[in-house]
């Protein structure tokens, strides 16, 4: 599957088998390239072991992805954002996947990451059962009216995009063609920057995100920025 077909398919991992990536694999997750929301945000991703990994979790897989960011205005978008790509590319290549909010790395063995902050782990692996989902029908999601100000078939991809705890904190204000991206005041913007990540992956050759100016207040949201599709 392409990663825009993805999309309708993938589901978070909580189950994996205790064989671990191999190296050939695991190159390919190094190489693969994810388009940044903020490209002058240095960010860095570092492939380490469980056994380096703290977290009270018991089904994590053997190996996991270490997400280290600038904090910068923007990064937890920006993170968010570019590691969605990689979750959906990890997915497609037979792998199971799943965001970890609740872990960090072990003080004691996490590696140099150049004075930049640790913001989340990746989790990957060798999935036990069914993968896949087989169509947009078995999402638990919410509804488009409640995720934004108009129903609209292209915010769709966002819509199914995964949050922590399945909070989906976005929110979406069209202005003519222009989609204003908002979060609710105790979401992430980390999650907002994964649903943005769907979006540009729908729309890859149209899409352009920008941060516009006197944006309206909308009651309990923090305006992300806007995205032309």
């Amino acid at each position: 599957m392409t990663l825009n077909e993805m999309i309708y398919h993938r589901k978070s991992c909580r189950s994996y088998t205790a064989e671990p990536v191999d190296a050939e694999t695991l190159e390919k997750i190094r190489a693969f390239e994810m388009k940044p929301l903020y490209p002058e945000i240095k960010m860095k991703m570092e492939i380490v072991r469980r056994e380096q990994v703290m977290s009270f979790l018991k089904w994590l897989p053997p190996q996991m992805i270490a997400i280290y960011s600038e904090k910068a205005d923007g990064y937890l978008e920006n993170v968010g954002f570019m590691f969605q790509q990689l979750d959906l590319y990890l997915q497609t290549l037979g792998l199971g996947a799943c965001w970890i909010g609740l872990g960090r790395m072990h003080p004691k063995t996490a590696p140099e990451v150049d004075g930049m902050k640790f913001v989340i782990l990746l989790a990957f692996g060798h999935p036990q059962g069914e993968q896949y989902r087989h169509d947009a029908a078995e999402f638990r999601r919410k509804s488009m009216d409640k995720i934004a100000d108009r129903d609209d078939a292209r915010l769709e991809p966002a819509r199914l995009a995964p949050s922590g705890v399945n909070g989906q904190p976005w929110y979406f204000a069209h202005e003519g063609d222009t989609i204003h991206a908002y979060c609710g005041r105790k979401g992430s913007k980390l999650d907002v920057g994964i649903a943005l990540a769907h979006l540009y992956i729908a729309n890859e050759a149209t899409f352009r995100f920008f941060k516009a100016e006197n944006m309206p207040d909308i009651p309990g949201h923090r305006y992300v920025g806007s995205v032309d599709l």
